[in-house]
């Protein structure tokens, strides 16, 4: 078995830093995919102040409430996807210092320092491949959860559009 040098054990560690730090840049970008939701369901409360209820039987005002529909739809879609992204965050740290000494004073000083960076390496190695794997699903999740709002957006922007054909009573 070969042994664990200093080099490895930095370069896991950075490895393990950097995939953490695209954690937080992830999350920190979720605020876009929230503020965007929150002016969709602005639009959406303004277009249900504008639509007449009594023309429901009107060709404009059956396709807005579809449109409606559909935005409200890919609405809860993108926030299901919002948290499913912060849900699926991995948190994993390396072992505490204590919890690497075993008090164990069988071993030499050379034995014990190649076993702790051994350990040390190996946590790195391991909470690195949980990081990747979880920013790569979390990422994924966040481009769907932008991609459905501007959907809803689209949707809207559409139902507005039909709206002075709405009010004419076509």
């Amino acid at each position: 078995m070969a042994s664990i040098t200093s080099l490895h054990l930095q370069h896991t560690r950075e490895l393990f830093f950097a995939e953490r730090s695209r954690r937080e840049a992830i999350r920190g970008s979720l605020s876009t995919p929230v503020a965007a939701i929150s002016f969709s369901v602005f639009a959406l409360s303004t277009l249900s102040v504008e639509i007449d209820l009594a023309r429901w039987q009107h060709f404009s005002s059956a396709v807005i409430m579809l449109l409606a529909v559909g935005a409200v739809a890919a609405l809860l879609a993108s926030a299901y996807q919002v948290v499913m992204s912060e849900w699926l965050f991995v948190y994993h740290e390396p072992p505490r210092l204590p919890d690497l000494l075993d008090g164990d004073a069988a071993h030499t000083a050379d034995e014990e320092e190649a076993r702790v960076r051994g350990i040390l390496a190996s946590s790195y190695a391991v909470a690195y491949e949980q990081y990747l794997k979880g920013n790569a699903i979390s990422a994924r999740r966040r481009t769907w959860a932008l991609r459905l709002i501007l959907l809803a957006l689209l949707l809207e922007a559409a139902a507005f559009v039909i709206l002075p054909f709405h009010r004419a009573g076509f």
